[in-house]
C-alpha cells in the first residue's frame, strides 16, 4: 500500500485560461463554475476508485471527501448568488477546519482537514481574495 501524504491535495488540475476561453481574472458564470465542480468531482470519484483498488482505503475516504464536497459546491453556485455561495462554503471550511493535526484519531482529523481545504479552494474558485480561513498544516 502506498502512502496516502500526497491524498491532502485537491484533485483538480488548475484550468488554462487560454484554453478554456477565460483570462485568467475574467470571473466564470455561475454554469461554469457548477460544471467545473461536477467535473472535479467526477476526478476525486476517480481517485477513489483507483486508492480503493490499490487498497489504500485511508486515500479512498480522502478522494470522496473531496468529491462530497465538490458535488454540494456544485449545487450551491446553481442556487445562491455568487457572493452567498462563497460566502457559505468558506463557513464550512471554517466549521471544518481542524488547526493542529492530534495525536489520536489522526485519520478522522485529516479527513476533516481535508474537506476544510476543499471548501476553501472552491470559494477561492469564486473570489481569490477571500482570506484563508483553512490554513495548511505545519
Amino acid at each position: 500500500m502506498e502512502p496516502a501524504t500526497g491524498q491532502l491535495s485537491v484533485d483538480a488540475p488548475e484550468p488554462n485560461p487560454v484554453e478554456s476561453g477565460h483570462s485568467a481574472f475574467a470571473p466564470l458564470e455561475p454554469g461554469e463554475l457548477s460544471r467545473m465542480f461536477a467535473d472535479y468531482a467526477k476526478a476525486a470519484r476517480g481517485t477513489a476508485i483507483k486508492n480503493h483498488t490499490k487498497g489504500d482505503l485511508f486515500g479512498e475516504t480522502l478522494a470522496n471527501s473531496r468529491a462530497d464536497v465538490y458535488e454540494k459546491a456544485s449545487e450551491m453556485v446553481r442556487q445562491l448568488p455568487l457572493t452567498d455561495a462563497a460566502a457559505e462554503m468558506m463557513t464550512m471550511a471554517r466549521a471544518a477546519h481542524v488547526r493542529t493535526p492530534p495525536l489520536i484519531d489522526f485519520d478522522a482529523a485529516g479527513v476533516q482537514y481535508n474537506t476544510a481545504r476543499a471548501w476553501q479552494f472552491c470559494a477561492w474558485k469564486i473570489d481569490k481574495d477571500l482570506p484563508e480561513v483553512a490554513p495548511k498544516w505545519d
